[in-house]
């Protein structure tokens, strides 16, 4: 009998482990049996598998970086904007009563370093210290005609910093934790499938069922060989483990296609 673990998986970093239960899935999905437990099994590691696909890409995707985007370009303008018109001012003769406001209220951009190629959290604190110093001389910037573009640079500055939080609260928590949930859920279903093999390799054995069991073992070995050497844990980076060349499956079925034959290589998620 072909002995089936599955306390390895997690172990695995994030890609490795959706590139080897897919492989699994794989394997359970292409074979055919009117078993009912190892169908309903079979069903429900497609489901978590599927599941675990979408929590996995979600957490690939920044879900706020193109609004992100939008708002710190406002931003960038307004501050483009606001440096041109007190350049403009501080460009006049001497003796213009509005020059010398305006090239004080300019030198804040070097006061605090400016630049709108900041990071969003750099820019966006800049921009709320040089309203508050500006908002100590908002008569001269309501002469200038720019204190109330300050305060729509300073609105989206605040947008930009909510934003961030929100960013960094559905990453660390909502997208993270629905990973871990559904690798949890994954792993509980790859064992419920490999209790219903066990039984079936004793209850009712087979050719077909001992070569899927086999199939399955070279898989957990390949994994537990390449893989688990560099991944501390389950919480392991995102992007997958580099992989040797593909070991050969102890029994090879030949009632399947050559593509499957051989080789043994978890798939690389996309």
């Amino acid at each position: 009998m072909v002995e089936l673990l599955a306390g390895y998986l997690g172990g695995l970093k994030n890609a490795d482990h959706f590139g080897v239960v897919t492989q699994i899935n794989n394997r359970i999905q292409s074979y055919e049996t009117d078993n009912l437990k190892l169908i309903q099994a079979g069903e429900n590691l497609n489901r978590a598998v599927n599941a675990e696909d979408v929590a996995y890409k979600k957490t690939q995707k920044d879900w706020n970086v193109e609004r992100l985007k939008a708002e710190d370009e406002k931003m960038d303008d307004y501050m483009i904007g606001l440096r041109s018109i007190l350049a403009g001012y501080a460009a006049f003769p001497d003796g213009e009563a509005l020059k010398q406001p305006a090239k004080e209220i300019l030198q804040l951009w070097k006061d605090f370093n400016f630049k709108t190629n900041d990071s969003y959290s750099g820019e966006s604190s800049k921009i709320i210290n040089i309203y508050q110093e500006v908002a100590k001389r908002q008569s001269d910037a309501e002469a200038l005609g720019v204190w109330t573009f300050f305060g729509k640079a300073r609105q989206q500055a605040i947008a930009v910093q909510e934003l961030l939080s929100q960013r960094f609260d559905e990453l660390s928590s909502r997208v993270v934790g629905e990973l871990k949930e559904a690798r949890a859920n994954t792993d509980a279903a790859v064992k419920q499938v490999y209790q219903v093999l066990t039984a079936l390799q004793v209850l009712e054995p087979s050719d077909g069922i001992t070569a899927l069991a086999q199939k399955l073992k070279a898989i957990e070995d390949y994994a537990k060989q390449y893989y688990l050497k560099s991944s501390p844990s389950s919480e392991g980076g995102d992007e997958p483990t580099p992989e040797p060349e593909p070991t050969p499956e102890p029994t090879p079925d030949p009632d399947e296609g050559g593509s499957d034959g051989g080789e043994v290589t978890p798939v690389r998620p996309e």
